[in-house]
C-alpha cells in the first residue's frame, strides 16, 4: 500500500506581495461590480429622487458575482492551483475576476434601462 497517495499535497509557501495583491485585485472586481449601484444610489439619495433605476443595476451586480462564483469556482479547485497558498491563489484569481466583472459589464450594460 502507498501511504503518499493518501496524503494531501503540501501549501506552497506564500510570498509577502501575494496578500497585497490579492486585496488590490479582488477591490477592483468588487467596485467593477457595485460601483455603479452605489453612485446611483448615491445620487438618488443626494437629489431625492425614487430609487427605480437601483433595481436593474442591482441585478446586473448580482448577475456579474454569480457569473464570476460559476467560472471561477473549477478554477479554484483545479489541482495546480489547488497547491498554491491561500494568499497566491487569491491573487492569480482576483485579475480573472476583475475581468469576468468588466466583461459582463459591457455586455449587460445596453440593457439597463
Amino acid at each position: 500500500m502507498n501511504v503518499q497517495r493518501n496524503v494531501k499535497p503540501r501549501d506552497l509557501g506564500d510570498r509577502p506581495a501575494c496578500l497585497p495583491l490579492a486585496v488590490l485585485f479582488w477591490s477592483g472586481a468588487a467596485l467593477i461590480a457595485f460601483g455603479p449601484v452605489l453612485v446611483l444610489t448615491l445620487f438618488a439619495a443626494a437629489w431625492a429622487q425614487p430609487m427605480t433605476a437601483q433595481v436593474a443595476g442591482a441585478r446586473l451586480a448580482m448577475f456579474q458575482v454569480g457569473s464570476i462564483a460559476v467560472l471561477l469556482t473549477p478554477v479554484y479547485f483545479a489541482p495546480g492551483v489547488r497547491r498554491l497558498a491561500r494568499a497566491a491563489r487569491f491573487a492569480l484569481l482576483g485579475p480573472m475576476a476583475a475581468a469576468i466583472a468588466l466583461t459582463v459589464l459591457a455586455c449587460l450594460y445596453r440593457t439597463l434601462p
